[in-house]
């Protein structure tokens, strides 16, 4: 199909889709996007946000600044930072990549919510990737599978276009594409660990400071949790595909008759699940090593267990705060989870979703190495 004919459908196909009102663009800095913002723009929408992480290349940063002359783009700053989450978790690997969950998601989903923005328009294609081709044009699903108040669609013009495609796109329209694709063929963070080689060759020349900063937290975190035979192996290279086995530490035992559920254990880890307890129960008594509880709603014993989990390994990213539907969930000025008793309205959609990726939206129980447990 010819380039005049590949446009028009992909903004009719906008124009059909999206409620403007409620729509936005995903702008990464990449060709894709651009080509989906411009698309996007001719159809009627100008309105694009930028999550700027700054693991982005700084010529890539720059570019962003510059194409805002020519469209309107919001930066998003996301609120958890990248190096203190890879000290709390582990630096990101493709078997374990918390990366874009905790930056790129919590961010987008928070500002959507605000804003209402419901529809987000991307440049993903079929054809990028295996995961990729299993998309649709358009997806809908509840917010990380959980939340029943909103629902998100991701509408992609591009889903069908070839990478020629785009190009073919961008010198017709003449566009600005980012600087970086003079060296690499993919832009985006410096440190993904699904870079190749050349692309991460570029960045120690490029983003020294970074670079630098990034190689000292995989020489720490490989001195107390690589195997001192694959350290080297791991530093070099193999954190990118590392991925460590799950240790869990049962440190609540969970009893329960009929609807009278009875915590054991010591009392810090008891008080830390006192922060969400109002969710499931609006009374309870704790002494001696016990906290008593009377069940008031119908929930499973794991469902129960999830939830808790979470105040005894909250690392404070607020991914599962963007799960509840009227905003209970929140973390304090310690960064830790709690829930607002004026505002919770016992809906449980926190802890309904057992069977999700995410485990309710814990990163915590799904990164992190050593994971503190309820048993029962």
């Amino acid at each position: 199909m010819n380039i005049v004919n590949l446009e028009k459908e992909a903004i009719d196909f906008i124009k059909e889709n999206c409620n403007f009102d409620e729509s936005v663009v995903m702008f990464s800095g990449g060709k894709d996007s651009l080509v989906a913002m411009d698309l996007a723009k001719k159809a009627g929408l100008n309105h694009a946000v930028y999550i700027n992480s700054e693991l982005e290349y700084t010529i890539s940063r720059s570019y962003v600044e510059k194409m805002k002359k020519f469209y309107f783009i919001e930066d998003l700053k996301p609120e958890n930072n990248f190096f203190e989450f890879c000290t709390l978790l582990s630096p990101p690997s493709k078997r374990l990549k918390w990366c874009c969950k905790v930056l790129k998601l919590v961010t987008s989903m928070k500002y959507s919510i605000k804003n209402k923005k419901y529809y987000h328009i991307t440049g993903i294609r079929g054809d990028e990737s295996q995961r990729r081709s299993k998309y649709d044009k358009i997806t809908s699903d509840p917010m990380l599978f959980a939340n029943p108040r909103f629902k998100f669609y991701e509408v992609n013009p591009v889903f069908d276009w070839s990478e020629k495609d785009i190009w073919r796109y961008i010198r017709y329209n003449n566009l600005k594409f980012n600087p970086l694709y003079r060296y690499i063929s993919r832009v985006g963070c410096w440190c993904c660990p699904f870079c190749t080689k050349n692309e991460r060759d570029l960045a120690r020349e490029l983003e020294p400071a970074g670079y630098k900063k990034f190689q000292k937290i995989l020489n720490v975190y490989s001195a107390s949790n690589v195997n001192e035979e694959y350290r080297r192996k791991y530093i070099k290279n193999g954190w990118r595909s590392y991925a460590f086995k799950y240790l869990k530490i049962p440190v609540i035992k969970m009893y329960n008759d009929s609807k009278c559920y009875t915590l054991k254990g010591d009392n810090t880890y008891l008080n830390k699940v006192k922060n969400l307890l109002f969710i499931l129960a609006s009374n309870y008594s704790i002494n001696d090593y016990e906290l008593n509880f009377t069940l008031e709603m119908k929930l499973q014993n794991q469902q129960i267990r999830l939830l808790l989990e979470k105040c005894l390994n909250c690392i404070g990213c607020g991914v599962c705060t963007v799960l509840c539907p009227v905003n209970a969930l929140y973390l304090d000025d310690s960064k830790t989870i709690k829930v607002n008793k004026d505002l919770c309205v016992g809906c449980l959609a926190c802890c309904k979703q057992i069977d999700s990726k995410l485990k309710m939206g814990c990163i915590a129980r799904n990164y992190k190495k050593e994971r503190l447990s309820i048993v029962f």
